[in-house]
């Protein structure tokens, strides 16, 4: 099943029309029949979508609200990259190397200089919980203070809202798979 489902004003995810970098993600999905009872709804290929600043992201989950059950197991598509307060996205990224400046999005907070170009670029926070796991290649993660932390494969990663910015470390691209829950800022 391809979805269409909008991320920003020029990026639309699972569009087969897009031109693929190649990342395809085996996604098999249960939901339930008329009775009540789990069966298999889905075992698909699902493509990435290129991204201009951050790589290839594989839109596997996109719901804007929480589930109930029993369910058919369709994937809600909700549009964009963040969720809004219980709202969740399942996501699996290959960076490219370098910093990771993602097109800015209404979702992101920006301060001055973290604009494209900035003496900041990369940095934002979103009103989310991000729970990542690195797949493969090494990722650095900086926070606005100029702490950082380089994660390897097999690294978990919570995310808590913090203003901060990615980069891939070395000369190869990284694989991270993201669960992102929607939060709510004071």
């Amino acid at each position: 099943m391809k979805t269409k489902s909008q991320v920003s004003k020029n990026v639309t995810t699972n569009n087969p029309d897009e031109k693929r970098q190649g990342m395809k993600v085996r996604t098999v999905v249960t939901g339930h029949d008329a009775k009540g009872r789990a069966v298999f709804v889905r075992d698909e290929q699902v493509d990435g979508t290129p991204i201009p600043g951050l790589g290839e992201l594989a839109f596997l989950w996109n719901a804007d609200e929480p589930a109930t059950y029993p369910n058919v197991g369709n994937n809600p598509a909700a549009p964009g990259i963040f969720p809004p307060v219980g709202g969740i996205r399942y996501i699996i990224g290959t960076y490219l190397p370098g910093v990771i400046a993602p097109e800015p999005t209404p979702e992101m907070h920006l301060e001055d200089g973290d604009e494209p170009g900035g003496a900041n670029d990369g940095f934002h926070r979103t009103d989310t919980t991000d729970f990542g796991v690195l797949l493969s290649g090494n990722m650095a993660l900086e926070l606005d203070d100029g702490a950082e932390v380089v994660l390897s494969p097999g690294d978990v990663l919570i995310e808590n809202g913090t203003r901060h910015r990615w980069r891939v470390v070395g000369d190869v691209p990284a694989t991270l798979a993201s669960f992102i829950i929607g939060a709510r800022r004071r």
